[in-house]
């Protein structure tokens, strides 16, 4: 385009840039004021992604912070990401404004050069999301299967390959993205008779490919150390089932690289945008819920008991009005539920209890002395000793995580 707009006179110039951006198709005629589109699609599609990757991040925040009380460099690359992820959503809604979902025919070159820019912006932010996302992920892995290095070398040695090799490429990727011409407003301005670009198409394909081959790598990585738990059959491949769900992100980072390439190698350029958009807003977000997955548990096992008992008040102050006109001599009895990993008992000072029973899945203590300490309860009223204060993070898999303390129940009966 930079050859024949050499040659054009100003008012040619300017009747150019009011013109199609595209060529349209034989009997189409170009509709600027109000073309076809896909923007209700793209934006339900971004608010979903916003709104389940930001509860994502906030609930693991409020998990890492107040229940496990441990904080880690995993956690401010996700923040990190999450940022990056909010920020790339405006270039990406401007985008839509400026015509992505649109035919090349029906928007004007004026237009489509904003287009250009905002997605220049964007690709600029993706590169910085995706990295800190996965990085996160990867430094998670350490954390978990990798305490000591000689516990795992093989696994340290790879993890830190593919985290080196994330940080170059994405590197790269920055620095091509904003070097692409010379002078850069060529990039968005491609009609511009002075300067010179580089070819983005190769790159472009390259860089998809990049991702989805990473993501694979990501996605496969823990499962050798996952086959090797020495935890029963079923729960182990529960536990791979968990981490099997990057597979998604393995998905969409796919198909993203596929309109990729259809935005490279077809014409309707602005179309095929917004579907190569919709794949990337699902890579990203898909991302950040992968990452904050292994303490989402924590979190459940700790607001599910509140919800509950948020939501059944109202029946049991019903409940508990009619059994206050019982007698003061009535015999005392506490029923409660088998303790769980996910309750954290009440404490019980000077109760007067006279024997203690099992029913069932119930427990009945009746006329003793009971005092339960305040502590997060565990499947037995005396588990066995931890070995390490860092054996554990947060138990959402079943198996031995690092940083979980757990405190001892004890049930004191003194007569």
């Amino acid at each position: 385009m930079s050859g024949p707009a050499a040659q054009l006179s100003p008012q040619q110039l300017e009747a150019l840039l009011n013109g199609p951006a595209g060529p349209p198709p034989p009997g189409v005629r170009p509709d600027f004021d109000n073309p076809a589109n896909l923007n209700g699609l793209f934006i339900l599609t971004l608010t979903l992604c916003l709104v389940f990757a930001g509860f994502a991040v906030l609930m693991r925040i409020y998990t890492k912070l107040f229940l496990i009380r441990s904080w880690d460099y995993e956690d401010y690359a996700i923040i990190l990401g999450w940022i990056f992820q909010i920020g790339q959503a405006v270039p990406s809604r401007m985008a839509n404004k400026d015509g992505r979902g649109v035919h090349m025919w029906d928007i004007q070159l004026k237009t489509f050069s904003r287009l250009l820019y905002d997605v220049h912006v964007h690709s600029i932010m993706y590169s910085f999301t995706v990295f800190f996302i996965k990085l996160s992920i990867l430094l998670q892995y350490l954390r978990i299967f990798v305490p000591t290095r000689k516990s795992n070398m093989a696994m340290f040695l790879t993890t830190h390959v593919v985290i080196w090799s994330l940080f170059l490429f994405y590197l790269l990727d920055v620095a091509f993205t904003i070097g692409l011409c010379n002078p850069r407003r060529k990039i968005w301005q491609p009609w511009l008779s002075n300067g010179h670009c580089y070819s983005s198409g190769v790159w472009s394909l390259a860089s998809g490919t990049f991702n989805a081959v990473s993501d694979i790598t990501i996605l496969i990585l823990p499962m050798p150390c996952l086959w090797r738990l020495q935890i029963p059959l079923k729960s182990k491949l529960t536990t791979i089932g968990i981490f099997a769900t990057g597979s998604f992100a393995c998905v969409t980072s796919v198909l993203r690289t596929y309109y990729t390439w259809k935005v490279v190698k077809e014409p309707d350029v602005s179309y095929n945008m917004i579907l190569m958009g919709l794949w990337t807003l699902a890579e990203v977000a898909t991302g950040i819920i992968i990452s904050c997955l292994p303490v989402l548990p924590r979190f459940f096992r700790h607001a599910g008991p509140i919800l509950y008992r948020a939501f059944s008040l109202g029946s049991k102050s019903s409940s508990s009005s009619g059994s206050a006109n019982t007698g003061r001599n009535a015999r005392p009895c506490l029923t409660s539920p088998t303790v769980s990993m996910a309750r954290t008992p009440r404490t019980l000072n000077n109760s007067r209890i006279s024997k203690a029973h099992v029913k069932g899945e119930y427990t009945e203590m009746e006329e003793y002395d009971a005092t339960i300490s305040q502590a997060t309860a565990t499947h037995q009223l005396r588990p066995g000793p931890i070995n390490s204060n860092r054996e554990v993070e947060s138990g959402g898999y079943g198996f031995p995580l690092r940083d979980t303390f757990y405190e001892e129940t004890r049930l004191d009966t003194s007569f």
